[in-house]
C-alpha cells in the first residue's frame, strides 16, 4: 500500500477537504460517503490536488455545490445524472469520465438500482473550501 499523505499537515488537509465536502450535500450526508485519498500541494504555491472516492448511496444525491477549480471524474460504478448549470444533464455510466470547470453550480443524482462510485481529481486553490454549497 503506498503512502498517500506524507505529513501530518497533509493528512489535516485531507481531513478538512473530507469535511468541507461532506458539508455540502445537506440532509442526504449519510447517503453519501467520501474518501479523502490524496491531497498535495501542487501546483504551488496557490494550489493542492485532492484525490476523492465518493460512493453514493441508491438514491441519494449530492446537492448543487461548487468547487474552487476544475473537478475531473470518472465513474467506476453506477449510473448517475450529472447536472452542471449552463449545460444539458448528462446521464453517466461506469466507464464515463466527466469534468466540471472551477465555480460551476453542479449536483450528482444517483438513478441506478445500486450505489454510484465515483473517483474524481481536484485542482484547487490553496486555502479555500474544496466545496461550497450552491447559494
Amino acid at each position: 500500500m503506498g503512502d498517500t499523505m506524507t505529513s501530518t499537515t497533509g493528512a489535516g488537509l485531507g481531513l478538512a477537504a473530507l469535511i468541507a465536502l461532506a458539508s455540502v450535500v445537506g440532509a442526504q450526508t449519510n447517503m453519501v460517503h467520501k474518501t479523502t485519498l490524496q491531497d498535495l500541494a501542487f501546483p504551488p504555491p496557490q494550489f493542492h490536488t485532492v484525490t476523492v472516492r465518493t460512493v453514493v448511496d441508491r438514491g441519494g444525491e449530492l446537492a448543487p455545490h461548487t468547487h474552487p477549480g476544475i473537478e475531473m471524474g470518472y465513474v467506476l460504478d453506477g449510473h448517475a445524472v450529472l447536472k452542471v448549470t449552463g449545460r444539458p444533464p448528462r446521464s453517466l455510466a461506469a466507464g464515463d469520465s466527466f469534468s466540471v470547470p472551477p465555480r460551476a453550480v453542479h449536483s450528482v443524482e444517483n438513478v441506478g438500482p445500486g450505489a454510484l462510485t465515483t473517483l474524481s481529481t481536484f485542482v484547487v486553490e490553496r486555502d479555500q473550501p474544496l466545496a461550497s454549497a450552491a447559494r
